[in-house]
């Protein structure tokens, strides 16, 4: 089953050792504190072909080279970084070089067409993108009951193809992770009709020359629910992973400390009157086993939300705020919280250094209202200063933004 919007962000699932900037990060006046409240609670495979090395492209500004949907971004520094989505029923990937003023195509292998316009995002033959680091992505869908991975460790000048079989049903790639290019993660799904989605993750230790099956629904993975995320720690074996629950409107949260071989299922206290499924906008798994999601929650005509810390096998610490329109969210790689908000019609950016606690919030000069009625937004750090913004408008035109001054400041890049 597809999810029937459009995904806004594209970091959630991916490592974030990412290198900084030198500009300092500013200060911030009247800090808004919110009280936190105490809660108790990879089979082989085939084979690797070698294809085509990259060709020579034409180098553009962003607004004349892409017109497409489910658009995500990564930079990873203030210069580069790559941008992907979908054109008509062909994924496509850009880099850049310059910190987003102009970009680049970078050569592809040949992948399946996915007809995303009329089915949305995810399904069958539709690609995931995993980035490493700047030289080490991979690409991943399902296709014909097996799941095709293609990986370069060269920034695009050559991929390896590697295919997976995969237990039968399965048609959809529901998260992924890699980590200092050795370690890796790969999590699939069935159909998840009525609510229900059985779940397969694979780990690699050797960059994706094979992979083994180590956790499924039939074990300690939650069976409901179609919209994953999950995070591993650099200790590569410190992780969470959390689903939503449509059926029950509820948060299904599992942890591992032993690289997704073993999870264990956590208690975590949302804020009651939830009137919709919630929705994960952010997990995170960093260094002292420590787990962090943030979860945006509907209560009646109000959203609250809610920020929650733990560590591996303690009770999650919950700390909630109300939010008016919630734009988009990321970490930066220190990991502090980052957040776009539209209230009242004026932009704010909200930075958290203390996860969800207490938040500092101002107008974001540069950024227009019109952000918020995106159909497309993805929100990226490559530094605790610098960020950047990519928002598509109803006819997927698309607008990127950058500051480099820790949110204080935004400037239109194309």
């Amino acid at each position: 089953m597809r999810l029937s919007a459009l995904v806004r962000l594209g970091l959630a699932a991916v490592v974030m050792s990412l290198s900084g900037c030198d500009v300092s990060t500013p200060s911030h006046p009247d800090p808004q504190t919110v009280q936190p409240n105490a809660t108790d609670g990879h089979a082989s495979i085939a084979p690797d072909a070698r294809l085509a090395s990259r060709a020579t492209a034409q180098v553009s500004t962003l607004f004349s080279s892409l017109h497409a949907v489910d658009v995500h971004m990564r930079m990873l520094t203030a210069r580069s970084g790559l941008l992907w989505g979908y054109q008509g029923s062909r994924f496509v990937m850009y880099e850049t070089a310059d910190g987003g003023h102009t970009w680049k195509p970078v050569h592809l292998p040949t992948l399946p067409p996915d007809d995303i316009a009329s089915y949305g995002p995810g399904g069958s033959h539709a690609i995931t993108a995993v980035i490493d680091s700047s030289t080490m992505w991979s690409l991943v869908c399902v296709s014909g009951g097996e799941a095709r991975v293609w990986i370069t460790k060269d920034a695009g000048q050559s991929w390896r193809e590697r295919d997976l079989p995969l237990p039968k049903g399965t048609v959809q790639v529901a998260a992924g992770q890699w980590m200092a290019g050795r370690l890796g993660w790969l999590l699939f799904e069935s159909g998840g009709y009525g609510g229900v989605a059985a779940k397969y993750l694979y780990r690699t230790e050797n960059g994706g020359n094979s992979w083994q099956l180590v956790a499924t629904s039939l074990g300690d993975l939650p069976h409901n629910g179609t919209r994953t995320v999950m995070a591993f720690a650099p200790n590569g074996k410190t992780g969470v992973m959390a689903v939503v629950d449509d059926v029950e409107e509820k948060l299904d949260v599992v942890e591992t400390n032993d690289g997704g071989a073993h999870w264990q299922a956590t208690s975590v206290d949302l804020p009651s009157g939830i009137s919709q499924p919630p929705v994960v906008e952010l997990a995170d798994a960093g260094p002292g086993e420590s787990l962090e999601l943030a979860v945006l929650v509907q209560i009646g005509a109000t959203s609250q939300l809610a920020v929650m810390n733990a560590t591996f096998g303690s009770s999650w610490d919950v700390s909630v705020m109300g939010v008016d329109h919630l734009v988009a969210m990321c970490a930066s790689p220190s990991g502090d919280l980052a957040a776009l908000e539209n209230k009242s019609g004026q932009m704010t950016w909200m930075l958290s250094p203390d996860g969800g606690q207490t938040w500092y919030s101002r107008a974001a000069a540069g950024l227009p209202s019109s952000v918020a009625s995106a159909v497309s937004v993805s929100l990226t750090s490559p530094s605790p200063s610098a960020f950047f913004l990519v928002a598509l408008d109803a006819h997927l035109a698309p607008t990127l933004y950058a500051s480099l001054d820790a949110g204080d400041a935004w400037q239109p890049l194309s």
